[in-house]
């Protein structure tokens, strides 16, 4: 059997649309047992999975959302190793499911790798007690993600976009310490600073292009305080994927991330935000997902 975690209101819209029906009139068709749980709030997405889980050791979640509604499934399930786990993309950017090379646009097409039960093993990120398995962050990302919420009329990458030159605009540098792989701690002072496992953030712009979910490693991502003037060159690289071949930008492969401040730090997880510690350890969880591939 499949549990369906499906959130309606996923990209700003009803979900329940022709193409998501398609999916439950396809199951239906073929004889295919599953189980609907419909999301209303907040949070919701974590406690089915919790509620789930706790009452079955093992099986199959599908979850029709996006990359919130995914992170939120992945946080409530009891048990990681004993769940097999489906996306089907439904959100507004979708960026893990397209750093996982799932066909975004074609939801039976999702549907049909599920039942074809090829399962590939991918890794996530585990912070302090969190799962993330696309990009977390602090800094600009942040200051992005508040005004992605304020403009609830615009849709997808375009959203984003808006949202990050609105933070551009009234730019202020970030201060923290990083210290990667348990070497020594830093001091940084920069507007973007990132760990990566996928590739994309905010519905498709390449922070870290040829990150991968299932190379067993992560990329940190950080870029330094730079004359304002040089923002809109900064800017542009980054919508082209080239973010990283700026000398400004420090890139290096890790295993672990180490994050602190002397006050409570605000951080994204997978466009989630955070602010209940000054530290956050962030390891590598190495093939660590079940998933229909």
């Amino acid at each position: 059997m499949y549990h369906i975690i499906s959130n309606p209101i996923s990209g700003r819209k009803k979900t329940t649309n022709k193409k998501v029906l398609e999916i439950y009139k396809y199951l239906n068709d073929h004889g295919i047992n599953y189980c609907l749980y419909e999301t209303k709030y907040f949070e919701h997405p974590l406690a089915i999975a919790k509620e789930i889980t706790e009452k079955y050791e093992s099986g199959n979640i599908i979850v029709i959302g996006g990359d919130g509604t995914f992170n939120e499934v992945l946080n409530g399930i009891k048990d990681l190793s004993k769940w097999n786990i489906g996306l089907i993309p439904s959100g507004s950017g979708n960026d893990f499911a397209k750093a996982i090379n799932l066909p975004i646009k074609d939801l039976i097409g999702c549907l049909k790798i599920i039942l074809n039960n090829n399962l590939k093993q991918v890794d996530y990120i585990k912070v302090n007690d969190k799962i993330c398995v696309n990009v977390l962050g602090t800094g600009i990302d942040v200051e992005v993600l508040l005004n992605f919420e304020k403009h609830k009329k615009l849709k997808g990458s375009f959203r984003y976009l808006y949202s990050l030159i609105e933070s551009l605009i009234h730019i202020k540098w970030h201060e923290f310490d990083v210290s990667i792989d348990d070497k020594e701690f830093e001091h940084k002072k920069g507007f973007i600073i990132t760990l990566c496992n996928g590739s994309n953030i905010g519905g498709g712009i390449p922070i870290c292009p040829n990150a991968n979910p299932m190379d067993q490693k992560l990329e940190f991502v950080y870029v330094r305080q730079v004359k304002k003037r040089k923002i809109p060159r900064y800017l542009f690289y980054l919508l082209k994927g080239k973010i990283l071949t700026l000398k400004e930008v420090e890139h290096i492969y890790c295993q672990k991330a180490v994050f602190k401040s002397d006050r409570n730090l605000t951080i994204q997880i997978d466009g989630n935000i955070t602010d209940n510690s000054n530290i956050y350890t962030c390891e590598l969880v190495s093939k660590g997902l079940n998933m229909y591939l």
